[in-house]
């Protein structure tokens, strides 16, 4: 596989992040939540956002380093952003995210994305941890993360999406695992 790395956009870049929100097809794994979210559909998880909006976003996650964290993914031959990571300090956990657009998914992103999203928290940023929620019948994503060296914790969330119960299970990763991994030659058998 080619190489993936992570840049933070430029605000003229953001027209690919507006682009990706209202893509159903991207955004389907969003859909049936109940989020209050200006310019979310329930129906189709997109969320729009007016220009004004997305560059009072951009302003606000932008270099605000180290407690959020927000680029997007590249894959060295290909020429626009195939998705976008991130993390935010929540309630004292670095809460994340990624977002890989429908049309790359399935093609083995998601953890070499991960992998440069833990050098950037914990080498560069010096954070103690990462963590997301991903509902347990998205195996292909825990199976990503796992490979990444997340672990799945006991902590859980229900939520109702389209009046169905779903469980989201704990997925983290400490400093303290990162570093452990990679003295015994993480770099070397991934």
């Amino acid at each position: 596989m080619s190489k993936i790395y992570l840049k933070t956009p430029s605000i003229e870049d953001m027209h690919y992040r507006q682009d990706w929100m209202k893509n159903s097809k991207t955004m389907s794994y969003n859909a049936g939540y109940n989020i209050n979210l200006k310019g979310y559909n329930e129906e189709t998880g997109t969320i729009s956002k007016t220009n004004d909006e997305l560059i009072n976003w951009y302003y606000n996650w932008i270099n605000k380093e180290p407690d959020k964290y927000f680029a997007y993914i590249y894959e060295e031959n290909i020429k626009e952003p195939i998705g976008e990571i991130y993390y935010y300090l929540d309630n004292g956990i670095h809460s994340m995210g990624i977002l890989i657009q429908d049309k790359y998914r399935g093609k083995g992103y998601s953890y070499p994305s991960l992998i440069e999203l833990e050098k950037k928290a914990f080498e560069e940023n010096n954070i103690s941890e990462l963590s997301d929620f991903i509902p347990i019948e998205r195996t292909n994503a825990i199976k990503s993360f796992l490979k990444a060296n997340f672990i799945l914790t006991d902590k859980e969330r229900k939520s109702i999406v389209f009046e169905k119960e779903t469980i989201s299970k704990q997925l983290l990763i400490t400093k303290e695992m990162y570093y452990k991994e990679k003295k015994t030659g993480y770099d070397n058998c991934h």
